[in-house]
């Protein structure tokens, strides 16, 4: 237990120590419970905001339909979120024996990983679900793209009508940088390949996420 501690602490100011040890060792029990948490927590301060979102949906929708409820959307969200996990992992898995990358490295290896550096994306979204009664009322949000306090990239494309592009512009912004560093950091320990091919893979795992979140939240709130 005192070694799972040390690789959360770890994780924010000695990554590469964290992923050492998750190499040797691939404790990830307590970064899931840790991560479990953070999510019921977003998912209960986000609530008003996902609420509201919802009935915009229904009124701009030129078809009845139920609304559904907040906590069923928080539930499906935090079930695909694992699951999401769970398929990188297993990706990222197939691919290091396809590329006969270290045989030492199993799923629980990269699993733990997956959680670990989950862990600083669920840090970004409550830093910016703090930043947002500073800057906005709940009655100011018309879309999606309206909750992301940290400026991202969809500020320089206020001209795009797609919202599936504009929300997937909105995670990129300087705290995203954090979290592919230290991606880039997991797949350089476990792969054993050099800063750059870790950066690219590392870069494709998150294009990847931030795709699969972008559609899902498509599918409810927009």
């Amino acid at each position: 237990m005192k070694e799972s501690w040390q690789n959360l602490s770890d994780l924010i100011v000695n990554p590469s120590a964290t992923f050492k040890r998750l190499k040797l060792n691939p404790k990830w029990m307590l970064a899931f419970f840790v991560f479990c948490f953070l999510g019921l927590l977003l998912g209960w301060t986000t609530a008003p905001l996902t609420h509201h979102l919802l009935i915009m949906r229904a009124a701009q929708s030129s078809i009845p339909y139920k609304i559904p409820s907040v906590e069923s959307v928080a539930i499906i969200g935090f079930i695909v979120t694992i699951l999401l996990c769970i398929l990188l992992s297993s990706i990222l898995t197939i691919a290091a024996r396809i590329f006969k990358i270290d045989s030492t490295v199993k799923f629980r290896h990269v699993y733990a990983g997956i959680i670990h550096t989950s862990l600083i994306r669920a840090f970004i979204f409550l830093i910016n679900v703090g930043l947002f009664p500073i800057f906005k009322r709940i009655e100011d949000i018309e879309t999606l793209a309206d909750t992301r306090m940290i400026p991202g990239l969809h500020l320089l494309a206020s001209s795009i009508e797609n919202m599936n592009i504009f929300i997937f512009l909105s995670h990129f912004h300087v705290l995203n940088i954090w979290h592919v560093f230290v991606l880039t950091i997991a797949v350089s320990t476990f792969a054993g390949v050099n800063r750059i091919q870790a950066c690219f893979i590392a870069i494709c795992v998150w294009l990847l996420r931030v795709s699969i979140e972008t559609v899902f939240a498509s599918m409810f709130l927009y």
